[in-house]
């Protein structure tokens, strides 16, 4: 197999060709040109260099796709008789160098010669040049994550069905009137025009082509109205720097843990609720623990946001075998014991009360209760049924109260108690954490009716009886609360 040299051509005149491309282009056996629709080509035939060009295939092929293939097995298919000089404007972005270098084999030599790019020409159409831009094709930005923190430069935005698919993927992060350039070409001469536009208006020209690009610049955080996981993370570090926020600055593991408990409550509350608005909002104040934990562990050398990802991917690829790996689950029972088996594994447990001892002391008290009895469940220790262990609570409850009519210390048969209650709760597959709070819930609705109705009537409920506090809290069940 002879060598292939691709030759970067550009998108303007000669002027935009380099030596070393001209000279490959004069000195090659065999030229071809992805196309004769390129502003050089005259140029290269006033030069007396001869070429083939690929135009024929455009009309054979269904489709662009079809068409890179086909241009691919052409090339490779005329590099078995001659060296191979094939012209393009720009390689970064042509789709037939992609298919031929995956269709390249061992005794393939190709390679690229650089050359003025059309992103170099958009690019130096700008008003402020910018030291870092992050280029696309159009078509491959329409599935690429959006970097508002950087400037883009897309390229190849041939159509307005382009252009749409862009502004649309764009404006999920970016202002919709953030002031955008658009550069269009001649596609004959190959001359640049730059025209600043906001950003709704990029599918609304009169044109578009193959040289048709759009720079967006970098979107300014607080002027924006949408945002992702990256800007979350950079607030939290504008908070936390030495000249953020007092409040965020003085915050540690150990004043935030109150925070993340309530966080994830309220968001119990408006998943119970069916409250889609409160569900995302709460859901962030709980996101938001999480970065400001992580943020704080940086500052102090421990780990980062990267770390606490790359913990819990790691911890899922290896706990879903099913997916990952060999392991069959059929269901989601399945996968539950398929799940802590994996973890059994990993930690060494080998028996139930080490499986025990293993229930983290940082949960509430109830839910490691829960997990607890949950263990001794699965070896067959445990009440038959909810109402069986309902009957335990009764008995504990006299223990209580013998306790106090002997005036001993109730502690350790109020744990008792509460543990017997979780027990009924689990068995009746009620969470008992969220069960208390939202009775507390239930109580502070309740107290509030009460405090209103005795509002009403002129009075202060400070200077009431609990007797007669207790008739405007039957008031207030009455006016239909729901509880």
């Amino acid at each position: 197999m002879n060598p292939i040299t691709v030759v970067t051509l550009g998108t303007g005149c000669e002027a935009y060709l380099t030596r070393g491309a001209y000279r490959a282009l004069q000195d090659a056996s065999k030229v071809v040109l992805r196309t004769e629709r390129h502003p050089l080509a005259p140029f290269i035939k006033n030069e007396g260099i001869a070429y083939e060009t690929l135009d024929s295939l455009y009309d054979e092929c269904e489709d662009f796709d079809t068409f890179n293939t086909a241009a691919a097995v052409s090339l490779l298919s005329l590099a078995q008789s001659s060296p191979i000089c094939y012209a393009v404007s720009d390689p970064a972005f042509d789709n037939t160098i992609g298919a031929l270098l995956k269709l390249e084999g061992t005794d393939t030599s190709i390679t690229i010669l650089p050359g003025v790019s059309h992103a170099d020409r958009c690019l130096s159409l700008l008003a402020h040049q910018t030291s870092s831009v992050r280029l696309y094709a159009a078509s491959e930005f329409q599935s690429a994550r959006v970097t508002p923190s950087e400037p883009l430069l897309l390229c190849e935005l041939n159509s307005r069905e382009s252009a749409s698919g862009c502004k649309l993927h764009l404006m999920s992060l970016m202002p919709d009137d953030l002031t955008v350039s658009l550069i269009q070409g001649d596609g004959k001469s190959g001359e640049l025009t730059r025209y600043d536009i906001p950003l709704f208006e990029l599918d609304r020209q009169a044109s578009y082509n193959h040289l048709s690009a759009v720079y967006i610049p970098a979107a300014i955080l607080d002027q924006r109205i949408r945002y992702d996981m990256d800007d979350l993370i950079e607030v939290m570090m504008r908070l936390r720097a030495p000249d953020g926020c007092p409040w965020d600055r003085e915050q540690s593991h150990e004043t935030l843990l109150k925070d993340l408990l309530e966080e994830s409550y309220e968001f119990i509350q408006a998943v119970r609720d069916e409250d889609v608005e409160h569900m995302y909002d709460e859901l962030g104040d709980v996101l938001l623990q999480v970065v400001f934990h992580a943020e704080i562990a940086r500052q102090h050398g421990e780990f980062d946001i990267n770390d606490v990802t790359t913990a819990i991917c790691q911890k899922m690829i290896e706990r879903h075998t099913h997916i990952f790996g060999n392991e069959k689950a059929e269901t989601a029972e399945d996968v539950l014991v398929n799940w802590e088996a994996i973890k059994r594994k990993q930690r060494g447990i080998s028996s139930t009360s080490e499986a025990m001892d293993d229930v983290s002391t940082g949960l509430s008290s109830l839910m490691r209760a829960s997990k607890v009895q949950h263990k001794a469940a699965k070896v067959g220790f445990d009440f038959e049924s909810a109402q069986d262990a309902f009957k335990k609570i009764y008995e504990e409850a006299d223990e209580v109260a013998e306790n106090i009519r002997n005036g001993e210390d109730p502690e350790m048969e109020l744990g008792d108690l509460l543990f017997s209650i979780v027990n009924v709760s689990r068995l009746l597959g009620a969470n008992p954490d969220i069960a208390l709070f939202t009775a507390t819930n239930k109580f502070i609705s309740r107290f509030k009716k009460m405090e209103i109705l005795i509002k009403k009537t002129g009075k202060c409920i400070q200077d009431l009886t609990l007797s007669e506090m207790d008739v405007y809290w039957t008031a207030g069940k009455r006016d239909g609360e729901r509880v």
